[in-house]
């Protein structure tokens, strides 16, 4: 009779781990384990609300029932980097081990002890004293299958607290190599190369290194649990320093303050300097999450207004923004600002990322549309110098003079026939600016001192009319043809 039970219980085991897989294959979910698919994996989860605690759960579950895991490690490096993409790697890993181990051992257990017969008694008495070493040492060869390993110790019947623990350090360095393995398998991908490579040795590597790791600790008697951590802690630091770099945009605001002008820019001095090539380098080393909330939005900002100039250099444009993967007729090109070719920590992204998947998503701020600029004459003017986190208040409120009040072909009141003559952009971005016609005359109020045009923005009862957006290209050299000038500083 215990035996009958025994093998109901495994045959449930059996029978869980095999719906698992077949749902997966069922929702289409199986073609996403093929490491093949990382990249689509990662532009499909991109917007997905709540990713972090769903990416971490869709690990958990996914190695509780024994599905591969390599392309959720894959897509941990690549959307969240390394430092939070190994923590959120370790979270679901460690969780997922703990509960394909509890799975296996409470379902499992007695039909495996069964087979063994008089060599299960054996088997619990190494468990109980050699379980945590045994386990730890697995856990950093990485040649050792994760999801064997977790039924094996619930089978096995090693002590919960032994493998718990022994799991949660020991796979600390194998998932951080991982990610970082990932973080850079993905930036070759995706068009990083130069740097890409290196590191994948690197990775290889350390991988090769941490597989001797047990070897190494019984042969200078060290205990292996100092050695894991140290391997972990090492690897963090290094890889750390390796990829991250400053936010310094000291060589963009020399290049802006010199090249340009009275809002209208100097492109071939741009397309000449081997400083913008290096601050763009630079820049795409940098990690984003790791700035603070005002270093962070100057970032993506200075981001989007550098890689537009390198986007009309790169195209040999000196008319229109709009000249670039325009629509052919029916043929529905990419349009520049859907062209991912903005490069930060190895990946490549749009224009429309960085302004409406980064920028507008995280901060409820409009006035980021008076600094983002287009390469067109009709955009705000280019602010003759980098934005930085900690006088970005001060400028965005200065940005807010120069396109509203400074600039009137875009904006200007009428009091005579109480009409607001307001930039496409209002209309364009309508919701981020409160959404009606008297919310934008609010807004734009602030920015006017006390009086007749003030008291009408702020009254609701205007007309609000729309001024013709000029795309032509915000270059120094077309504006001097044209006769034309804006005002910037």
């Amino acid at each position: 009779m215990p035996e009958r039970k025994a093998l109901v219980k495994l045959a449930i085991l059996a029978a869980i781990i095999a719906a698992a897989f077949f749902a997966a294959w069922k929702t289409g979910l199986s073609e996403y384990t093929d490491v093949s698919r990382a990249a689509t994996a990662v532009r499909d989860l991109r917007d997905v609300r709540f990713i972090i605690p769903l990416f971490v759960l869709a690990y958990a579950l996914a190695a509780t029932f024994g599905l591969p895991g390599s392309i959720l490690t894959l897509v941990g490096g690549a959307m969240f980097g390394f430092g939070l993409g190994t923590l959120l790697n370790w979270s679901g890993a460690t969780a997922g081990a703990i509960a394909a181990y509890t799975l296996a051992r409470t379902l499992g257990r007695d039909a495996f002890r069964g087979v063994l017969g008089k060599y299960g008694d054996k088997l619990d008495t190494l468990a109980e004293n050699r379980g945590f070493l045994a386990i730890l040492r697995l856990r950093l060869i990485p040649a050792v299958p994760f999801n064997v390993l977790n039924y094996a110790s619930g089978l096995a019947g090693v002590p919960a607290r032994s493998y718990a623990t022994a799991t949660a350090l020991g796979i600390i360095p194998g998932t951080a190599i991982y990610t970082y393995f990932a973080d850079a398998l993905l930036a070759g991908a995706e068009g990083a190369q130069e740097k890409a490579l290196l590191r994948l040795f690197i990775a290889g590597g350390l991988l090769m290194l941490l597989s001797f790791v047990p070897a190494i600790a019984r042969k200078l008697g060290v205990g292996v649990t100092s050695i894991a951590l140290m391997a972990a802690l090492t690897l963090t630091a290094s890889a750390s320093e390796a990829q991250n770099a400053a936010a310094d945009h000291s060589s963009f605001d020399a290049l802006l303050r010199a090249n340009v002008l009275n809002g209208l820019v100097d492109y071939d001095a741009f397309k000449r300097s081997p400083d913008f090539a290096v601050y763009l380098e630079n820049m795409a080393k940098v990690n984003p999450v790791e700035l603070s909330d005002s270093e962070r939005l100057a970032f993506w900002i200075n981001i989007y207004n550098a890689w537009t100039i390198q986007l009309i250099n790169d195209k040999g444009e000196r008319r229109s923004i709009r000249n670039i993967n325009k629509s052919l007729g029916l043929l529905k090109l990419k349009g520049p600002w859907s062209e991912p070719f903005v490069r930060v920590r190895g990946k490549r992204i749009s224009l429309d990322d960085v302004e409406h998947r980064i920028i507008r998503k995280e901060w409820q701020e409009p006035r980021i549309h008076f600094a983002l600029v287009c390469a067109a004459i009709g955009c705000p003017p280019l602010r003759a110098e980098a934005y930085t986190g900690n006088r970005l208040e001060a400028q965005l409120e200065d940005q807010g003079v120069l396109f509203l009040r400074r600039s009137p072909s875009k904006n200007r009141v009428d009091i005579a026939n109480r009409t607001v003559h307001a930039s496409m952009i209002f209309t364009y971005y309508k919701a981020d600016f409160g959404g009606s016609d008297e919310r934008i005359g609010r807004f734009i109020a602030r920015w006017y001192p006390d009086g007749e045009e003030k008291q009408l923005l702020n009254s609701g009862s205007f007309k609000l009319s729309k001024t013709d957006y000029d795309w032509s290209l915000n270059s120094q050299v077309r504006a001097r043809g044209r006769g034309e000038t804006t005002v910037n500083r």
